[in-house]
């Protein structure tokens, strides 16, 4: 016998509803979710419900599909596109969304078939931090012309100085631009 929950813990539901926001965000202070998977689908049993619709299928552990609706798909386009530099109609495509984190945040304000349901919407404030990779931190220290953009680009490309190009690189630059005593 439990006492001290949350009276929606147990409730029945196949797919993602604002309370799991609400849930995840008094947890850890915000929902931030990864496209794993992002589909569309016929008869789809949504609460008991069969649905034609968009879905999204999430990377984190635990998490149950999402039903997207028209406003949210908007808004995931334009992220995709500004994130992945596409034009609008590839950020449309589903698989362009593959891969994209969200941020997730609950409006008691969405309406559906007229009437204020609250409901979860894409957060559009929330930006993912495009991943970085060899190839920009190598051009980085190619461009670098002083110690303070050597020292930058080590702060902001850190996580690939044990690679043995960027290592190579870094030991020509700090003979060029040494510290000063």
């Amino acid at each position: 016998m439990e006492t001290d929950i949350d009276c929606m813990k147990y409730r029945k539901s196949t797919h993602l509803a604002s309370v799991d926001i609400e849930a995840i965000i008094a947890e850890k202070g915000s929902c931030e979710l990864t496209i794993k998977l992002a589909f569309y689908d016929k008869g789809v049993d949504v609460s008991g419900n069969k649905t034609d619709g968009y879905f999204l299928r999430f990377e984190e552990s635990g998490i149950k599909d999402m039903v997207v609706n028209s406003g949210n798909r908007k808004k995931i386009s334009a992220i995709v596109k500004e994130l992945k530099n596409l034009t609008p109609v590839e950020s449309r495509n589903l698989t362009n969304w593959v891969g994209v984190k969200l941020g997730f945040k609950v409006d008691p304000n969405v309406k559906m078939m007229g009437q204020i349901v609250g409901g979860i919407i894409v957060d559009s404030q929330y930006k993912q931090v495009p991943k970085k990779t060899l190839e920009e931190a190598l051009k980085s220290l190619a461009e670098v012309k002083s110690r303070e953009s050597f020292a930058e680009a080590m702060r902001v490309f850190y996580e690939f100085m044990p690679n043995t190009e960027v290592i190579a690189k870094c030991t020509e630059l700090s003979k060029l631009y040494p510290k000063s005593k």
